[in-house]
């Protein structure tokens, strides 16, 4: 389970390759950052902008979850990193469609489910210069 702001979150284990420190003072989740880990530039999505915030706050505390797809990666900017829970689908709360982002939903709060292959997806579009 991933906090970001207000928000709880998940990301499939199957993603998740591994989670590192982070430390910003601060950021504006419309930039396009990425950061060198080991050697190797991952482009960084703020979990917390792609869920609504305008602006995010960094800690010194926060988390990088690194998701892979083979050969597509990047790093989740997080401020926690807080549990590893066993996926329970759910039905999604409220009407109306799902989020682009979001593959389903699980447990009793039924929290969102990242659909961490299409925002590879569009996270590599992105890079490329594609809309």
């Amino acid at each position: 389970m991933l906090r970001a702001g207000p928000w709880r979150v998940l990301a499939p284990l199957r993603h998740v390759a591994r989670v590192y420190p982070a430390a910003m003072p601060a950021a504006r989740p419309s930039a396009a950052p990425a950061v060198v880990v080991d050697g190797v530039q991952w482009p960084v999505v703020f979990v917390e902008g792609l869920l609504g915030a305008r602006t995010v706050q960094l800690d010194p505390r926060d988390q990088l979850v690194a998701v892979s797809d083979g050969a597509r990666r990047l790093l989740l900017w997080v401020n926690a990193v807080e549990d590893v829970v066993e996926h329970a689908p759910a039905p999604p709360p409220g009407d109306g469609p799902r989020p682009e982002l979001v593959a389903g939903y699980s447990g009793a709060r039924a929290l969102a489910v990242l659909d961490v292959s299409r925002l590879l997806s569009l996270a590599g579009a992105a890079s490329q210069g594609e809309p």
